[in-house]
């Protein structure tokens, strides 16, 4: 995930904060006496526009009250409240029938002091305790050393150890014992698929509802997918120790990978460039365990959102017509009000230009996340922080796409963080301990994203602006009053000895 939370801690040692006197004299130090001649000329100012007040009646301090406290909480953000989110999680698939067995029968007899599963098995006329094996377990199965051919096979002549592999008769029993986690088979099916290679696999059905995807074809890039059914949808995939051999030599390539991998027809940017960086990973001979979450069909979120959008439409916006807008509705739970997307069905990074923002996250609670491709400029010098901040048109989309919220009219600076999983875009030429300053140098044609919270609302720029009205008014029907007050301190501090 991107970063760039603030970091919790101690404050960075420094020099501690100079408390200044508001009465300050030479060298620094304050006067007693000329200290307490501006309190008390201030608190006479602070009087006369009391007394005004008195003199106006109680509406002007009415609105006062009223504005004071929302201007001095200024720096309080009176955000849009967001919408909750609905996790992603596995639908839950019923389970298949249960097949049934042949040539034996299969009964659960408990579990035996450690805890392991018990089954009492008769042999049918044309029955083998090899049927066993592959009707019950699965090959991944591998107990003690054990193929489950194996070890059914010494459970057999454990309890009939007058038998030969040549004299298994019908009626000859035994207790097969199994480790509690066993993927025990309720149903498979072997068949042909088509997507990315064509390949022949063998699904299998545990009584838990886990599900085993075995790939029978030889030197194929994948060997099997597991997905438990408490995994939270999160499969695991063995890739096959010759896959190295087989991209290095044209079998496959990144493209058939990811939809192999990810069971897609149109793999997104996010999981092209996975496959990439798992492909620089691969030795040759080595098998590689991989885990893929089955509860989304693509890496990209935007790609996953673009269907729940209501509204699409293209951004007219000089130097944004190479957007696409979707908007979403507050009543499906999106935290994203509005997305300017300018990836699409591209597959690389190369495929966007350069030194040009390719992505908007407009969010519900007010904050935006601009998507970035650096370009040759942003290697000449430090970077700006408010380098892509809009705050007119941002500001605009907000009032036009929620016009019942209390939308943001201005942003912060952009808090930069990586895009994964593609290259960072800071330049390791300049290290820095801050993770903000890491980005103060970055490289062409990379990757960033930079989140705008903000801080400022439309409804605080009407209260800041009704305030100045009200004390605009004041100033005008009482500057006599005010002038003759303030005439009157001057000379009583003149009149002071110093």
């Amino acid at each position: 995930m991107t970063r760039g939370e603030p970091v919790l801690g101690p404050p960075a040692s420094g020099p501690s904060p100079v408390i200044q006197s508001p009465c300050p004299g030479r060298a620094g130090r304050s006067r007693p006496r000329d200290c307490f001649r501006r309190i008390r000329w201030q608190i006479g100012v602070m009087a006369i526009l009391a007394c005004a007040l008195v003199i106006s009646g109680c509406r002007d301090a009415d609105d006062l009250a009223r504005l004071a406290p929302q201007m001095l909480a200024r720096g309080a953000v009176a955000r849009p409240a967001a919408q909750g989110t609905t996790a992603m999680t596995q639908p839950p698939q019923e389970l298949p029938p249960r097949q049934p067995t042949e040539g034996f029968d299969f009964e659960s007899a408990g579990t035996d002091a450690s805890g392991r599963m018990l089954f009492h098995i008769r042999i049918l006329n044309g029955g083998h305790p090899y049927q066993v094996a592959t009707s019950k377990l699965t090959p991944l199965f591998y107990v003690d050393g054990k193929t489950s051919a194996t070890y059914v096979a010494e459970a057999y002549f454990n309890s009939n150890p007058n038998r030969t592999p040549f004299s298994i008769q019908p009626g000859d029993e035994f207790v097969l014992p199994l480790p509690a986690d066993s993927f025990l088979v309720r149903w498979q099916e072997e068949r042909d698929e088509q997507l990315g290679h064509p390949a022949r696999l063998r699904e299998y059905v545990s009584e838990r509802g886990d599900r085993l995807r075995y790939y029978l074809t030889d030197s194929f890039p994948l060997r099997y997918e597991l997905l438990r059914n408490d995994s939270n949808g999160i499969a695991t995939i063995e890739l096959h120790p010759d896959l190295a051999y087989l991209l290095g030599n044209g079998k496959t390539d990144i493209l058939r990978l990811a939809q192999l991998i990810y069971r897609v027809p149109d793999p997104d940017i996010f999981q092209m460039e996975a496959i990439r960086s798992l492909a620089a990973t691969l030795r040759p001979g080595e098998a590689t365990t991989i885990q893929i979450d089955r509860t989304v069909q693509h890496l990209d979120p935007v790609r996953e959102a673009w269907s729940r959008a209501f509204r699409l439409e293209q951004v007219a916006e000089s130097g944004k017509t190479h957007l696409t807008r979707a908007v979403f509705e507050a009543n499906v739970n999106d935290r994203v009000l509005a997305i300017d997307d300018a990836i699409g069905d591209r597959t690389g990074i190369g495929e966007l230009i350069d030194g040009r923002v390719f992505r908007l996250e407009f969010n519900r609670d007010g904050s935006v996340k601009v998507f970035y491709k650096t370009g040759p400029d942003d290697a000449r010098g430090k970077r700006d922080p408010f380098q892509l901040r809009e705050n007119e048109r941002w500001s605009a989309i907000y009032q036009r796409l929620a016009p019942e919220s209390d939308p943001p009219v201005k942003w912060g600076p952009g808090q930069p963080t990586d895009l994964q999983p593609f290259p960072s875009a800071r330049d390791p030429k300049h290290q820095a301990s801050d993770p903000a300053q890491s980005f103060d140098y970055l490289i062409p044609g990379r990757t960033i994203v930079y989140t705008f919270q903000p801080i400022r609302t439309l409804s605080s720029v009407r209260v800041e602006l009704e305030f100045h009205d009200l004390l605009r008014d004041i100033r005008d029907r009482y500057r006599t009053e005010i002038e003759q007050g303030l005439d009157y301190f001057t000379r009583e501090q003149a009149k002071t000895p110093s």
